[in-house]
Parts: structure tokens; sequence; C-alpha cells
């Protein structure tokens, strides 16, 4: 999830009045609000108002991270330490509108921000767990880790975040999106990997 200063100001009708911190990612129509779908498809038939923008971010955004910041610390002062594992799916071909436009992708790609926001140790346990299962695995490409991975990790104080992104053709048929024979596979394997996370924690 984006920064909420990452907006497209090309979105935008009128001047952006916040906090602009630009990503890059509004090249590519994937900012805070997205401005197109994987296949460039324009989502918006108009430019948005700058309060429209900005009361979003009030009432979705704000509320969100500061539900998961708090969240976070609590496990950490109970605890002592926390492991947030930030899930994602992603297309098995990259779309006309990612970095990586064309490539087929991994089974799996984990997420740490070259191995800043969580112990690259607890990284490559994840990454063996799910090769041992069969899977293609790949660290930092072409996803390294989003703004909520970034934004609540600190491994030194005991905050580890990682991000892991699964291959949708795992468990769906994009083009129906149907589950496939390979959904209680893919299921039952997660539940195992989570198994074995909570003995490495």
């Amino acid at each position: 999830m984006p920064d909420a200063g990452d907006v497209d100001l090309g979105l935008m009708e009128g001047p952006w009045p916040g906090e602009y911190r630009p990503s890059g990612k509004a090249k590519v129509g994937k900012a805070l609000i997205w401005r197109t779908l994987e296949d460039g498809r324009p989502i918006y038939a108009r430019k948005l108002l700058p309060e429209t923008v900005s009361r979003r971010i009030e009432r979705f955004h704000a509320p969100y991270h500061f539900a998961i910041q708090n969240l976070i610390q609590e496990a950490r002062e109970k605890f002592g330490k926390v492991y947030h594992i930030n899930c994602h799916s992603m297309r098995a071909v990259a779309g006309k509108q990612s970095e990586d436009r064309g490539s087929t992708r991994a089974d799996f790609v984990l997420g740490d921000r070259d191995g800043t926001s969580c112990d690259p140790a607890f990284t490559e346990f994840v990454r063996a767990a799910l090769a041992g299962m069969g899977y293609d695995v790949k660290v930092n490409d072409p996803y390294k880790g989003v703004e909520l991975v970034r934004a609540y990790s600190d491994p030194k104080a005991g905050r580890h975040s990682l991000q892991i992104e699964i291959n949708k053709r795992l468990y769906m048929s994009e083009a129906t999106l149907e589950k496939t024979a390979g959904f209680p596979v893919l299921q039952k394997n997660i539940s195992s990997l989570l198994t074995e996370i909570k003995k490495f924690i």
C-alpha cells in the first residue's frame, strides 16, 4: 500500500493541497489511487477532485494504517517481537502497467526490501519452506515490498515485516476468476507454512 503522499497528480482535477511524496508508481497508473487496470484500461471516466482524494485518505487510508500500527505495537509489547506477513496475489504474467511487463512470474515472490524490513534469516526460512514444497520462489524480484512493509518494520526493535506475493495461477483462473483444483492444494500448503513459521518465531 503506497504512502498517503504518493498521489497521482495526473488523476486530479485541480492542484493537490496535501503532502506529495511520489514513488514513481504514477507513471504506470499505480500510485495511492490506481488510475488504470493491469491491461492499461482507465478506471475512471473523469479526473477526481482533490477533495475526493483527501476524503478517501481520511476515511480509509489513515484509519487502516492506524489500526495496523496499533496491532503491530500491541503484539510487540506482548511478545517482545512481531512478525507481520503482508500477502498479495499477482498475475501469472505481468501486465502492461507493470514494471516487469510481459514477464512470467514465479509461484511466490518474497519481499523484504532487500533485507531491511525483516531478519534475512526469516526471509530465507520462508523461501526454503516454500521451495521445499516444490514452488518456484524469488526474493525481491520483481517485488521488494510495499509501503506497508516498510512503514512499521524495524528488525532491530523486533518488528519484522515480510511481503508474500502468490501467483494467481496456483489457485484460480484469471479469465473466469473461478477457483481451480489447485486451490485446496495451495490452501493446505499455506497452512503448513504458517505452522512452520510458528516454530521459527
